[in-house]
């Protein structure tokens, strides 16, 4: 067996194998997971051993890498519940850090003069030092850990768990172009060539340029990938502000319209309560029915009042109690709307937690407090099962992730807007949310 099969069958394939899992262990397992896992590996193995080694020019060696590649490709494929899009996009930047940590092995090399009889690296056919001289390997082992961990922390943190990456066709397809031919095609011819004029100076130049092109290359293609969730998560923030301000319009004027025929109605049903054969205790009976809607909150701001009492009805309906203390005027430095999205996504999210308990845990507590220049919302309410947090915010536990989480981000949106101070907590099997605004901070944020 030749330098080139040992390295193609066992070292290559476990270089590019751990490099791709940086950027894919995050992803979306399918079921037996451990079991494909297997099957993965060895149908890998098969391909990479066994694959023929027909000719020894640049071009064929870089379409056998190539092919090498795509079939770790459709394996992680086979391991993922992803896009083809995204399984490419993870394979390609695993593929990227390998080979720009080759690059760096083989210019250390090079640099000491020890690879002189195969300036190509692991390409050539004399056997490499570094398996007889241990110095050399653990430099080996060394090198390979510290680079992978270091673009794993630059670049594979990026990808987030249970958050799709959200590509677009020609952004991939782009990547694949000009990365696959960086890393195998030029890369190969060059060196290929340099190597047989043996020109030290040349081989560690083009060593370098290969190195620089793999870290930008990552680097733009994380900084785009990025900045399209964050564009596509922006536009949704934006699209649900905007419902929330229709919402809110529709629903004080929804309100204004019950309270106002519930109040006609109750002097109606007493004046027929007076005049005919209708007893008393069904008059109460009716009133204190109608009562239910005609409950408006007033805590002093009409947007508090109007998203208070609209979930006041929401809570009533649904068995759940809402204990409200709030000192409203105090919100005086926030917009309608902001205030509206605030309390709408903060007692929404507490809904959809008591909903799934026993009637005696649906209970939701929400205080709007002042003391000086300070301001504090807290609210708090039972929940069920396991929450896990990212950055701060609790991630969502509904399935379809991918729509859903928005409303955390809102509040928080909301609160930095004004210069607030946001805390989650949940223990015991209680949810806390506290925030803490300096009302002249926040009237200074407001007014900006």
């Amino acid at each position: 067996m030749t330098q080139l099969e040992f390295y193609k069958s066992y070292q290559f394939l476990l270089e590019l194998l751990i490099a791709e899992c940086l950027f894919t262990y995050r992803l979306s397992r399918r079921r037996f997971f451990a079991l494909r896992a297997v099957a993965a590996l060895a149908a890998c193995w098969a391909l990479f051993r066994f694959f023929p080694i027909l000719s020894g020019n640049a071009f064929y060696i870089s379409f056998m890498f190539l092919v090498l590649f795509a079939g770790t490709v459709f394996a992680f494929k086979f391991l993922y519940k992803e896009t083809w899009l995204t399984i490419v996009f993870c394979c390609i930047a695993g593929y990227t850090v390998q080979h720009m940590t080759y690059e760096l092995y083989n210019l250390a090399m090079t640099a000491m003069n020890i690879n002189s009889n195969s300036p190509m690296g692991f390409y050539g056919s004399e056997w490499s030092p570094m398996f007889s001289n241990p110095v050399l390997l653990m430099l080996y082992l060394v090198l390979y850990a510290a680079v992978y961990f270091g673009m794993y922390w630059a670049f594979g943190r990026q990808i987030k768990r249970h958050e799709r990456l959200r590509l677009k066709n020609a952004f991939v397809f782009v990547f694949v172009v000009l990365i696959l031919v960086v890393d195998i095609l030029l890369n190969a011819i060059v060196v290929f060539f340099l190597a047989e004029e043996e020109n030290i100076l040349y081989l560690i130049i083009v060593g370098i340029y290969n190195v620089l092109c793999c870290v930008f290359a990552l680097y733009l293609q994380f900084e785009v990938a990025l900045r399209r969730q964050l564009q596509t998560a922006l536009a949704a923030l934006r699209q649900l502000r905007s419902k929330e301000r229709e919402q809110y319009e529709t629903s004080k004027e929804n309100i204004r319209l019950i309270n106002m025929r519930c109040h006609d109605l109750k002097h109606q049903i007493r004046h027929i309560g007076q005049t005919a054969e209708i007893s008393s205790s069904a008059v109460s009976e009716i009133e204190d029915l109608i009562s239910i809607y005609d409950s408006t909150v007033k805590t002093g701001n009409d947007a508090l009042d109007v998203i208070l009492t609209e979930k006041s009805l929401l809570c009533n309906k649904n068995g759940v109690k809402l204990s409200c203390i709030a000192d409203g005027e105090r919100l005086d430095f926030m917009s309608e709307q902001d205030i509206y999205s605030l309390f709408g996504n903060i007692l929404d999210n507490a809904i959809d937690a008591v909903m799934s308990l026993p009637p005696d845990k649906r209970v939701i507590s929400l205080h709007v407090r002042s003391a000086d220049t300070l301001v504090s919302i807290n609210a708090n309410n039972w929940y069920d099962g396991e929450l896990r947090f990212e950055n701060g915010l609790p991630l969502t536990t509904k399935k379809d992730s991918e729509f859903h989480g928005f409303g955390m981000k809102s509040i928080k949106y909301v609160t930095e807007k004004y210069g607030g101070d946001l805390q989650i907590s949940a223990d015991g099997g209680v949810f806390e949310l506290n925030i803490l605004f300096e009302r002249g901070a926040a009237l200074a944020a407001a007014g900006a």
